[in-house]
């Protein structure tokens, strides 16, 4: 294991504040790796290179587990498309020349998807993660020099205070427990001059209808299941709605129209130039993650402005991607 002195430097306890060392020498097996501060109180393991400051198991788990069984499905490099870099910078509207030698948060990293992108425009990266999905963030991304991976809490996250030039966090927000809280401990990792990006769901009317309908109606019930019983739950729907979706998604708008009211996360992929097996896999990964989560907990536009015009934020702008897309800038 070894972390680069710039990286390390960057880290703090995220309990105390205090610098971190590694304990690591080169000949130290890796399952004995781990930082610790000056005075010895507070110790964290560091895991497959990747320093952990939670515990494996938690409110996440079923992230982990599904970014470990689809890790590379996302990926652009993998599925031969560009939907996630465009997704990436139709959220942010960010100019990826502006991203070139930038340090950069990504707090829910899940797989890497867009870790990937922000590496691809020259950005350092620290990717982050409360779910053991930094294990495939690191196994997809873990060649690239300017990557950092950390397993930690939004909440309590292990990095000086004004650390990063630009923070991101895309469909996260809204599966952690306290959202205005989280999007407060993300706005104080920029630094002054800095931009945070979010993507939320959005709490509006659409909420009650077709798919997302689907899912809060059904959401009561599949919070008593089992991680397995989701997923057999969660397959069983995609087979039924496959001939459906096979049709439909050859047939533009009225297709749209139809896929919108499965209650299957399909529609928004119609237009991704994916494999048959692919588009497949995807639609079980998201509709999986649609079920799944201990927390959900959408928002409205207002609401996540207002947040984030109280962490001392200027620049609030609402961009066109769907959801609550929108950043802001910290004054410098």
């Amino acid at each position: 294991m070894h972390l680069k002195t710039e990286f390390l430097n960057t880290l703090a306890c995220p309990l105390t504040g205090e610098s971190l060392h590694s304990e690591t020498g080169p000949s130290t097996p890796d399952d004995h790796a781990r930082l610790t501060t000056k005075d010895g109180k507070h110790k964290y393991p560091v895991k497959e290179g990747i320093p952990r400051f939670v515990a494996p198991e938690n409110y996440a788990a079923s992230f982990g587990y599904q970014w470990n069984k689809y890790a590379k499905l996302q990926l652009d490099s993998c599925n031969g498309t560009l939907f996630s870099k465009e997704r990436f910078f139709s959220i942010t509207e960010w100019d990826p020349n502006e991203l070139q030698g930038q340090k950069i948060l990504d707090a829910g990293c899940g797989a890497g998807r867009f870790a990937e992108v922000a590496l691809a425009a020259g950005a350092e990266v620290t990717a982050m993660d409360l779910s053991q999905a930094v294990e495939a963030c690191r196994r997809n991304l873990g060649d690239s020099p300017h990557l950092n991976v950390v397993q930690a809490s939004i909440y309590e996250m292990p990095f000086r205070p004004g650390s990063f030039d630009y923070a991101y966090c895309i469909g996260v927000i809204q599966h952690t427990p306290d959202p205005q809280r989280s999007v407060m401990e993300i706005c104080k990792m920029v630094k002054p001059g800095g931009q945070i990006g979010l993507w939320i769901y959005e709490r509006d009317w659409k909420s009650y209808l077709g798919t997302i309908g689907f899912k809060y109606l059904l959401r009561p019930w599949t919070m008593k299941m089992s991680r397995q019983q989701v997923e057999n739950f969660s397959n069983r729907l995609e087979n039924i709605c496959w001939p459906i979706n096979r049709f439909a998604r050859k047939c533009g708008l009225p297709g749209k129209i139809i896929m919108r009211l499965l209650p299957v996360a399909s529609a928004y992929l119609q237009d991704v130039p994916l494999s048959d097996e692919d588009f497949r896999e995807w639609v079980r990964l998201d509709t999986f993650d649609m079920y799944s989560p201990t927390h959900d907990h959408p928002q409205t536009f207002s609401t996540v402005a207002t947040w984030l015009h109280e962490a001392g934020f200027t620049d609030i702008k609402r961009h066109p991607h769907g959801g609550i897309s929108v950043t802001a800038r910290r004054p410098a």
